[in-house]
């Protein structure tokens, strides 16, 4: 009788570590599966962009307006590209005032953290920015060749979207 009863334990114990092997089995197979992203996703980065998207540019459309903000300017950049009354189209404007930022915001170079930057804007028919997108602007500098923190920015395009990527190298 009581050989059973150990016998019994032994089998349930043996259960158990199988179990828990084909559970970490399973989990290994999924992270196995889904290999880390090239890029690291940047909440600075993204904080960056939210904000910049918010600076006031020195573009005024009509002669009764008012200054244009960052992603109504790249929206008109990709959709007319209509003359500022400075004299400058709208996509010169927005290069011009990216520039700024980007150099007052982040020193690039041999002797700096940062090898280099590149940020981007893409426009896309789908939300998704799956497929080829048509270039708005791109605007880089430094070395970008090794790892890099990054994200992305959204900013609604009637039908589709336009997505602005940053990426800084280290």
């Amino acid at each position: 009788m009581k050989k059973k009863k150990g016998q019994e334990e032994i089998m349930g114990f043996v259960l158990i570590v199988v179990l828990i092997v084909v559970v970490f089995v399973i989990f290994l197979g999924i992270k196995l599966r889904n290999p880390e992203p090239a890029q690291k996703q940047s909440e600075i980065i993204y904080q960056f962009l939210e904000s910049s998207m918010e600076q006031t540019t020195e573009c005024v459309l009509n002669q009764n307006s008012r200054n244009v903000v960052m992603d109504d300017l790249i929206k008109e950049c990709y959709s007319n590209n209509n003359v500022c009354i400075s004299g400058e189209t709208s996509c010169e404007t927005v290069e011009d005032t990216m520039n700024d930022i980007l150099n007052n915001t982040w020193k690039v170079g041999a002797e700096y953290p940062y090898k280099g930057y590149e940020i981007k804007a893409d426009y896309f028919d789908n939300s998704s920015s799956q497929g080829k997108g048509e270039k708005v602007f791109l605007i880089s500098s430094g070395n970008c060749n090794r790892s890099f923190d990054g994200n992305s920015y959204w900013i609604p395009q009637f039908p589709g979207s336009i997505i602005v990527s940053a990426k800084l190298c280290a």
